[in-house]
């Protein structure tokens, strides 16, 4: 049991990050001690309610939170829904038996990390709005975090809500500041991880809507994801948050990181919610110094295998 790795999971839960969900539920490697949600790919309450229909689907009885229900700032930024109204498909899949929390989820993350300094992990899959509330609340306790995962950035590639910001980054950029400059490790799994060998294509799609209860669950709660992808002349699925748990939760499937002093733009503008990477060792010419590394950029991983990996899992 000692090698069991103790996480909470920050969530705005929409369809990628239900498949993320169920993937730390099924797995031996972690303890999912709660979840906490935030509004993001859904309103606030859709998405504690997405959470709990997938953590009950995985046998899972890890309780769940309510967090920020707006960003750190108040100022909404709106962006497109790619998984339907309400985050799974729009296909009457959301009925679960469970109830959130009386609990804040802030209140959680603290009281949780206070009793276990040093050994609490965090996979943020959504808008990190949760974590920076946190952080101001109380940043000496934030600080014995041992590590936050974040799937967020563009990493090294192009973005999705802008062509340089990723959804999550953008939806809370000062909240994903807050967290760049706490000074705990953050390992981020940025878009550039979730390209086309990490993709589930229609074909796998439809034998999965033959298969296991999850794997019809994942297959019907992204089907609006389908259809606008298929729009864009792709018929595949993309999983961005399950592919960050599965850096997680697959000790192997890492295999490369790069260290980096990351940067988050704020300022309103075309380059708004952009993370900027420093790499380590890179000579810049008109910054001979930048900010010591406070990132670890997964850079390469085992893609090739995840959707073999990943509906392995959920055929079980």
């Amino acid at each position: 049991m000692s090698d069991i790795r103790r996480i909470i999971i920050d969530s705005d839960t929409g369809g990628d990050d239900a498949a993320a969900l169920i993937l730390a539920a099924k797995s031996p490697t972690v303890d999912i001690l709660g979840v906490t949600v935030a509004a993001g790919n859904v309103p606030l309450p859709q998405a504690a309610q997405n959470a709990l229909a997938a953590l009950e689907l995985a046998g899972c009885d890890a309780p769940v939170y309510l967090g920020a229900d707006r960003p750190l700032n108040g100022e909404e930024k709106e962006c497109f829904s790619v998984y339907g109204k309400d985050g799974m498909g729009d296909a009457d899949l959301i009925h679960p038996v469970g109830k959130p929390q009386e609990k804040p989820a802030v209140d959680f993350i603290l009281d949780t990390v206070r009793e276990n300094p040093g050994e609490i992990e965090i996979m943020a899959l959504g808008p990190v709005t949760n974590i920076a509330l946190a952080i101001q609340k109380d940043p000496e306790t934030m600080k014995q975090v041992k590590r936050i995962w974040s799937m967020g950035t563009a990493g090294f590639g192009p973005g999705n809500a802008t062509p340089v910001a990723e959804f999550n980054a953008y939806k809370d950029a000062p909240a994903y500041k807050v967290m760049l400059e706490l000074g705990v490790p953050v390992t981020v799994i940025g878009l550039d991880m979730d390209d086309e060998p990490t993709w589930t294509w229609e074909d796998r799609l439809q034998q999965m809507m033959e298969g296991s209860p999850i794997q019809r669950f994942v297959a019907t709660s992204t089907r609006k994801l389908l259809e606008f992808k298929k729009g864009n002349g792709i018929a595949a699925v993309d999983l961005p948050d399950a592919v960050a748990m599965g850096c997680l939760v697959w000790p192997d499937f890492v295999e490369e990181t790069t260290q980096c002093y990351a940067s988050c733009i704020t300022q309103p503008g075309e380059t708004y919610g952009m993370v900027i990477f420093y790499r380590e060792g890179f000579t810049y010419d008109s910054m001979p110094k930048i900010g010591a590394c406070n990132v670890s950029v997964v850079s390469k991983a085992k893609k090739t295998e995840f959707v073999d990996r990943l509906n392995k899992v959920f055929a079980e």
